[in-house]
């Protein structure tokens, strides 16, 4: 299941790529190459917090607002 996420993630990107790069190649908006990057860095960004989370365990955020009593 984790392959076919990852492969999928990895499809979404590449499609936000190429149609940046469309853009900005058939209708010259220069800001399409742009919008591409911020797309793929946020996947980027929220990929690596995601992976880091699930290795090092959930923090203190994850327990704010929970009864704290033992």
């Amino acid at each position: 299941m984790a392959d076919s996420e990852r492969t999928l993630m990895c499809t979404y990107l590449s499609v936000v790529l190429l149609v940046g790069l469309a853009l900005n190649g058939l209708h010259r908006w220069s800001w399409a190459d742009l919008v591409a990057a911020l797309a793929i860095a946020v996947v980027a960004v929220r990929e690596g917090r995601d992976a880091c989370c699930a290795t090092c365990g959930p923090g203190p955020r994850a327990t704010r607002g929970r009864d704290q009593r033992t």
